[in-house]
């Protein structure tokens, strides 16, 4: 493997590195499992596809990486039209979630391959295949079989094959989904140094909240074959755009309610237990609509005399639950309407007896008040 593999990430330039226009695609001619989609990645970046089972999300990345045809659109990287080509041509590494290693062959033999039916010269693969296993810490096992190596090794494995021909860019369709909880946060770690240090354009699929907010330059999530955001970590957590990304992503409190009033960037929103409360906004919202209240649980505090940090409700304490660095508590408004929320441990923080009253307080702008969530994506946030 030549000294490129070990090139500096570069700054992303103002045209995408890679671009899928239009993109839509159908098995039968009727209904279709993405639809006019739009993605452009820059070089460099880690862009992950977040949502669940059905949203279009390895569909879009088996069109990029050639194993799926667009019914329409076009798929282009550094300016080359890829659709057109087959999935050899594309410049392209893939990661499967099964490894997809050849048994009968070494772990050498399995690296190399890439280079193998490439024509490579064999000293240069020689070569190759040493550094490639070197980066992901395996030379000692070059000469064992897959069926040697424990899951995690296994996957280094896979990676060092996608990588060791230096592709222009890798595709991970959920590679750790098989690991388990250790093993698939140290392979996180490991994928995310191989990237930082590589300048790899990576893009990764996954249905794993957690996984996608820790590696992702950008998280782009799906539902119902369209991406309903794309941004960075952060931007998704704190700003969702609609209902389905505030349940997806992370934990939410969603609170149902009439929108009473409008004030610039602030709604307020009556619940049916007679409380009225004020949340930011983002979209479209008209008085005496449906609405409803998507906030944190970290967000919340058990207020502390008359302390109100700008909404503030009264209910019932519930139930408590020890997380070890939290406790859930959960609070019962009136009617339906319950809150949770995670109080950090402390050694001077007590808790409220369960069945007492209790006030939680917080930030006006620690809240959004969203149009409802569609009955369909509110079955598959539950699933």
């Amino acid at each position: 493997m030549t000294s490129s593999i070990h090139q500096k990430k570069e700054q992303p330039s103002s045209e995408p590195f890679i671009s899928l226009t239009d993109i839509s695609k159908s098995y039968d001619g009727k209904d279709y499992v993405v639809y006019d989609l739009n993605l452009a990645i820059n070089k460099g970046e880690f862009v992950s596809l977040l949502g669940p089972s059905g949203s279009g999300k390895t569909t879009t990345l088996m069109m990029l990486a050639g194993f799926e045809t667009p019914s329409q659109g076009e798929v282009r990287m550094g300016g080359k039209r890829l659709d057109k080509l087959p999935p050899y041509d594309r410049d392209i590494g893939m990661v499967f979630q099964n490894y997809a290693l050849f048994p009968h062959m070494t772990i050498a033999q399995n690296v190399g391959f890439a280079l193998t039916v490439r024509n490579v010269d064999r000293r240069e693969i020689k070569a190759r295949v040493k550094q490639a296993l070197e980066m992901v810490e395996l030379s000692h096992v070059a000469n064992r079989r897959p069926a040697q190596l424990s899951g995690g090794q296994q996957q280094r494995v896979a990676l060092a094959r996608a990588l060791v021909f230096e592709p222009a860019l890798v595709l991970m369709d959920e590679p750790l989904g098989a690991l388990d909880k250790r093993l698939r946060e140290h392979m996180q770690y490991e994928i995310m140094r191989l990237h930082r240090e590589l300048g790899l354009t990576t893009v990764y699929v996954t249905h794993d909240q957690s996984e996608a907010l820790t590696m992702s330059d950008r998280v782009a999530v799906f539902f119902d074959g369209r991406i309903q955001q794309i941004a960075p970590a952060r931007e998704l957590y704190e700003s969702p755009h609609n209902a389905f990304v505030a349940n997806f992503v992370g934990e939410n409190n969603g609170l149902d309610g009439r929108v009473s009033a409008i004030d610039q960037n602030t709604a307020s929103l009556a619940l049916a237990g007679g409380a009225v409360i004020r949340g930011g906004i983002s979209q479209s919202l008209s008085v005496n609509t449906h609405g409803m209240l998507f906030l944190r649980p970290e967000q919340l505090r058990i207020a502390k005399g008359d302390e109100n940090l700008g909404n503030r409700v009264s209910g019932v304490l519930e139930d408590i639950v020890y997380c070890g660095d939290h406790h859930r508590v959960r609070v019962h408004l009136g009617e339906n309407d319950r809150l949770v929320c995670k109080l950090t441990n402390s050694w001077e923080h007590s808790l409220p007896a369960i069945g007492s009253k209790v006030d939680l307080t917080w930030r006006i702008e620690d809240c959004k008040v969203l149009p409802p969530l569609l009955a369909s994506a509110q079955s598959s946030v539950s699933s």
